[in-house]
């Protein structure tokens, strides 16, 4: 009976490792490929910035065919037509990475990653689009597919602020005063120059942001001195000094304003509600102060003239962004205090090294460094 029940048991298991080894075998992956389907508007777009937020074209793929069932994850990647994907871009928002079959790009995010690879103003880029099919989640095992290439010929927009030269003559090089708007659509211009004496006029450059043939608005000639016209006359700078500049395109305004610049804040070990001037650097274009200050306070930067009519520059805020109050990623009119380096406690003076650079419009810096 024993040997009976031992042969049972024997032959019990040799059944189930039989069923083990020829039913249950791990599946096995595959490369079956997919398709990415040619875009039904078209292979060749001009983006605009007023259409930033419109859809542009919508990507549908085939869901690839791995050999299995598991969904893998699908992401875009664009290249300059001709490196073979040596350097990809990802085109999708990682947000919206997820199984899916399509997607549809935005103009303005589409613009942004084309400004990244580069291109010259007006001139149409060739680019590459594939999709790639990621099974799996640890990177080394991961199984990959891509889908075939689709080619696209995209004309992107700058996104660089708009310009303005302000000039005394017609030729305009890098080093003539440039003005700058707050947002790509907007038209409130603004630049820190020193102006030497002579009759200045507006210059905008086309639509590919080349002066050479410029649109130039001059004075109305009304004795406003305030007023754009296009064609209009040359403002008379009188005195050589440094000036800040505006304009607005849309509203026909501009101004000419003398301006010198200040510090004042909780940093200065007396009277810290008063200006203290800084000195302008012709050769370097910044304005710079060395003097005592508390470490780890707070100073902010002033201009000339009465408390309601001085501007103030402070702390880069977020909410300035395409408005008139932008100074760039650093500096915001009416934005927060700047942090004196060091600490508040125990309370120390030391000399420091400050520094306003508005050389560059819509992009104002500054730096607080220990002085010698």
């Amino acid at each position: 009976m024993k040997n009976t029940f031992k042969i049972i048991i024997s032959l019990s298991l040799l059944m189930a490792f039989g069923a083990c080894t020829t039913n249950d075998k791990d599946p096995v992956v595959s490369a079956n490929g997919f398709n990415l389907a040619q875009p039904v508007t078209g292979t060749t777009y001009v983006l605009t910035p007023q259409n930033a937020a419109s859809d542009l074209l919508t990507l549908t793929w085939d869901k690839s065919d791995n050999g299995v069932t598991a969904v893998p994850v699908y992401t875009i990647e664009i290249a300059e037509s001709g490196t073979n994907f040596a350097d990809p871009l990802i085109a999708v928002k990682t947000s919206d990475l997820a199984p899916a079959d399509n997607y549809t790009w935005k103009v303005g995010y589409l613009n942004e990653l084309l400004n990244r690879i580069g291109f010259a103003p007006c001139e149409s880029l060739n680019i590459d689009v594939r999709v790639k099919s990621t099974l799996g989640t640890v990177e080394n095992n991961a199984f990959i597919q891509y889908s075939n290439v689709v080619s696209l010929s995209v004309t992107p927009y700058s996104l660089d602020l708009p310009l303005l030269a302000f000039s005394a003559d017609s030729t305009i090089t890098t080093a003539t005063p440039k003005l700058a708007a707050s947002g790509i659509l907007n038209t409130d211009y603004e630049g820190y120059m020193w102006l030497n004496a002579g009759s200045y006029k507006f210059y905008k450059p086309n639509s590919c942001g080349q002066f050479s043939a410029a649109t130039i608005y001059g004075d109305d000639d009304s004795g406003s001195f305030n007023t754009l016209i296009l064609n209009g006359s040359g403002y008379d700078v009188i005195t050589a000094g440094y000036y800040l500049v505006k304009a607005d395109t849309a509203t026909g305004m501009y101004s000419v304003r003398p301006t010198t610049w200040n510090l004042f804040g909780t940093a200065k070990p007396n009277f810290p509600g008063a200006n203290t001037l800084l000195v302008y650097d012709q050769s370097e274009k910044v304005w710079r102060i060395t003097l005592n200050l508390k470490s780890g306070y707070e100073i902010k930067f002033r201009t000339n003239g009465t408390s309601s009519a001085a501007f103030v520059l402070g702390k880069y805020s977020g909410a300035s962004d395409g408005t008139l109050n932008f100074g760039g990623p650093l500096l915001t009119y009416n934005g927060g205090d700047l942090t004196v380096p060091g600490t508040r406690t125990p309370i120390t003076i030391v000399s420091y090294n400050v520094v306003l650079d508005l050389s560059s419009p819509r992009n104002y810096k500054y730096s607080i460094t220990p002085g010698n």
